[in-house]
């Protein structure tokens, strides 16, 4: 993946607040990991804004693919990162066992526009660019569907996380595991009605 495409092609624009300060701060922060330049606080700039409520709604899948491609980055520190994509893959999973997503009936119409929507989620070729028409799908998409894709990129990124398996640092490996466990065995919480 080309991650300097990717982040110069993404409209941050449209998954902002309405003066684009959050989508503006996001970009910085993966920019700043990029050059090695990094502090935590652009790590938990990320984190914050990717896990917020307000944005899981929309940023939280692509946060999750910006976290992928960072892994592969070599300035980046993967133990933070791995930390809050578990962070990020347990809010996701909680919230698809919400009251709400279950009672969310899936039809012919929502299944397309989804898959459309991973279309360009789950490619590794994917440049940023979205036009209008998939800026409305991304907008009228469920919020079930959010969690959904968390939780199924990260899955079909398992191969990717056990590459890191293999590090000599103990903590990435440990961290890595525990996601790993936490994908293939995701915690059932006991949510009330």
């Amino acid at each position: 993946m080309d991650l300097q495409q990717l982040i110069k092609n993404f409209p941050w624009r449209r998954f902002g607040t309405p003066y684009e300060t959050n989508a503006n701060i996001v970009k910085q922060s993966i920019v700043k990991i990029l050059d090695g330049a990094a502090t935590e606080k652009d790590y938990q700039n990320l984190i914050y804004s990717f896990e917020s409520q307000a944005w899981l709604i929309k940023l939280s899948p692509w946060g999750m693919r910006f976290y992928l491609a960072l892994l592969e980055e070599d300035k980046a520190n993967k133990v933070i990162l791995l930390r809050d994509m578990l962070t990020l893959f347990e809010a996701a999973n909680y919230s698809s066992q919400s009251p709400q997503t279950k009672d969310f009936k899936a039809t012919k119409g929502k299944v397309a526009k989804y898959e459309a929507y991973k279309e360009k989620l789950f490619n590794d070729t994917y440049d940023g660019t979205m036009d209008e028409e998939f800026l409305k799908l991304v907008k009228s998409l469920d919020r079930h569907y959010y969690h959904v894709a968390i939780m199924e990129l990260l899955e079909a990124n398992i191969p990717l996380l056990q590459s890191l398996n293999t590090s000599k640092n103990k903590t990435i490996a440990q961290r890595v595991t525990a996601l790993i466990e936490a994908i293939k065995h995701p915690k059932i919480y006991p949510i009330n009605q």
